[in-house]
């Protein structure tokens, strides 16, 4: 917020719609009297919204009646209105100090303690350890030292290659990082196919090869496996005749990859008008108090919620809860896209898709694209680009699993 826009609340100002033959007038005496008037926009040929203090209100009646224009106030902003409703409503005002003091103090405590990155450690583990350190649900934010926290962590789990401790508002967000350890092979390592593809070269350096160049395979079929079966006579049943390796090579094959878009010219957006109403709900055991609207005022929003609840000792339910809601009123907008435009957008999304799925050292043979109108009646984009690329990938498989 600029200082131009803190000092126009605390004096107060008003959106005045001005309406007549000689807005322009209206205009000019406004400045030549040294009224500030600003934001103007013109809504018609005979119509104008425009801020004015609310100092000038008297100034302002005298001009319209010497240009022949009517005014109207469509909305007052800034302290002194404010203040003149709470005078009106003097328990809406005890509620809302009430209620911001309460969010105040509520707000200088920890009541949400969050554990992420964690896959074999479980975060509870964790949570109950930082508990007995103190840190939990109702601990004061200033007695959360998160340098400490995070070295007592790591020194208790040395699991834990990493953590990271994170305030922000009323949570503790702890990151962790566990260490990752190098798995020995213990089973048997098979080539499987990474893409759908057309074999063109092989390479086998150990195992049995169940391809052969020209044929074409699945994402996921076995190209070379690891069992290589005595040649000598024996039976296939007789896995001690069966000899495992882990098999190795390089499978290059022709891959194509596709990307589809549909062209959308019609956009549909929402946008926040910069309306916005503030709700509160303060409850003290069985007790309710409510603030500002209980539902939203408009048609079409956004909402925010907050959530602070202080539980019973030794309960389950809140002895005192407290939600802040936010509506901001927003509206649809519908825009119609520039052609070319969008289609060079299509294409460039096209070309990031697919590129980004084309692994490193791949060679590209080709890019076709194709743009057709549906029976949808709908404009469809088609990208398809060929690589040459190895298609080997690793998959492990117990020993127990032979057959």
């Amino acid at each position: 917020m600029t200082l131009r826009s803190l000092w126009s609340l605390l004096k107060g100002y008003v959106i005045i719609r001005v309406t007549g033959r000689a807005v322009e007038d209206f205009i000019n005496e406004a400045y030549t009297s040294g009224v500030e008037l600003w934001n103007l926009q013109r809504i018609d040929e005979r119509s104008i919204l425009g801020h004015i203090y609310l100092q000038d209100l008297p100034e302002i009646g005298k001009m319209l009646k010497r240009t022949d224009c009517t005014g109207r106030i469509e909305r007052k902003i800034g302290l002194p209105f404010l203040i003149m409703k709470l005078s009106r409503r003097k328990g809406f005002a005890i509620g809302a100090i009430l209620f911001s003091v309460i969010l105040y103090l509520l707000s200088s405590f920890v009541w949400f303690v969050n554990v992420t990155g964690c896959d074999k450690m479980s975060p509870d583990t964790i949570l109950e350890f930082i508990a007995k350190q103190g840190v939990k649900a109702g601990v004061l934010r200033r007695e959360v030292d998160s340098t400490s926290l995070g070295r007592a962590i790591l020194a208790e789990f040395p699991g834990l290659a990493w953590v990271g401790v994170h305030i922000k508002g009323t949570t503790v967000n702890i990151e962790v990082a566990e260490k990752t350890l190098p798995q020995a092979r213990s089973g048997i390592t098979h080539l499987v196919a990474a893409e759908d593809a057309l074999v063109t070269n092989m390479i086998v350096l150990a195992g049995e090869p169940l391809v052969s160049e020209g044929d074409t395979v699945a994402k996921g079929q076995m190209l070379v496996t690891g069992i290589i079966i005595s040649p000598y006579g024996y039976e296939d049943t007789d896995r001690d005749k069966r000899h495992v390796i882990n098999a190795k090579g390089v499978v290059i094959g022709r891959v194509w990859r596709t990307y589809q878009g549909v062209l959308e010219l019609v956009q549909e957006f929402e946008t926040e008008t910069g309306r916005v109403e503030k709700a509160g709900r303060l409850s003290f055991g069985p007790y309710e108090l409510r603030i500002g609207p209980e539902s939203a005022p408009f048609q079409t929003y956004t909402e925010d919620q907050s959530v602070w609840e202080v539980p019973f000792l030794g309960g389950t339910k809140p002895l005192i809860g407290l939600t802040a809601t936010t509506y901001r009123e927003t509206e649809k907008s519908v825009e119609i896209a520039d052609e070319e435009e969008a289609l060079e957008d299509l294409k460039e999304e096209a070309f990031a898709h697919v590129k980004a799925k084309i692994p490193g050292g791949a060679k590209i043979l080709d890019e076709r694209e194709e743009l057709k109108y549906s029976e949808e009646r709908k404009w469809v984009y088609t990208l398809t680009i060929e690589t040459l690329e190895d298609i080997a990938q690793e998959r492990s498989e117990d020993r127990e699993g032979e057959h």
